[in-house]
């Protein structure tokens, strides 16, 4: 799957993965590591060419399987630089749970933002969950700005150095307004 959008005045493509980006992939991840870290358990202090390669060739054969995650890599139109990936997860009966990361150097431009509207819109029939740190305002404003719904939080869930105690909040999607939600979901934020 690949397609052309316009965000921020800039020309993007979304695309699956393509072990030939592995340099700007490399470079993406290796820029965008402080801020990764904080949050991201699987942020590298330094990527390799060769891990960075090697993590491409994953993502393309996990692509295509019904049980892999897909990841949709936005790219710069001339393809030099990768904006950032949104993962999409499968989890049964048209379900998925959303990862993104955006590269640092190209952050809060509304590239991700708009590029996540996208993909999540060509699946009409699914409903997508995801969920994020009470310390990572980036990625709640994020999913707000999406279309995302609070549905859940739970309460210190996680704990890291950087931030200390945090809540778990879970967020939806339906791509149908109409989806039917659960007695949890109408309306209202659960807080366990």
């Amino acid at each position: 799957m690949e397609f052309a959008l316009m965000a921020g005045g800039e020309s993007l493509r979304v695309r699956s993965p393509d072990p030939a980006l592995y340099l700007a992939f490399q470079q993406a991840l290796n820029v965008s590591y402080p801020e990764h870290s904080e949050f991201l358990s699987w942020a590298r202090a330094h990527t390799t060419e060769e891990q960075a390669l090697e993590w491409l060739l994953k993502a393309r054969d996990e692509f295509d399987s019904e049980t892999g995650e897909r990841r949709f890599f936005i790219v710069a139109a001339d393809g030099v630089a990768i904006i950032g990936c949104i993962g999409l997860k499968p989890r049964g009966r048209n379900r998925y749970v959303v990862g993104y990361w955006a590269n640092s150097e190209h952050s809060g431009k509304g590239y991700l933002r708009a590029a996540l509207t996208q993909v999540l819109g060509r699946f009409p029939d699914a409903t997508f969950y995801l969920t994020t740190s009470s310390a990572n305002l980036r990625s709640q404003n994020l999913a707000a700005a999406a279309g995302f719904l609070l549905i859940r939080v739970h309460l210190q869930a996680r704990h890291s150095e950087q931030h200390g105690v945090q809540d778990t909040y879970v967020y939806r999607f339906a791509a149908k307004s109409r989806a039917k939600k659960s007695p949890q979901e109408r309306g209202r934020t659960v807080v366990s």
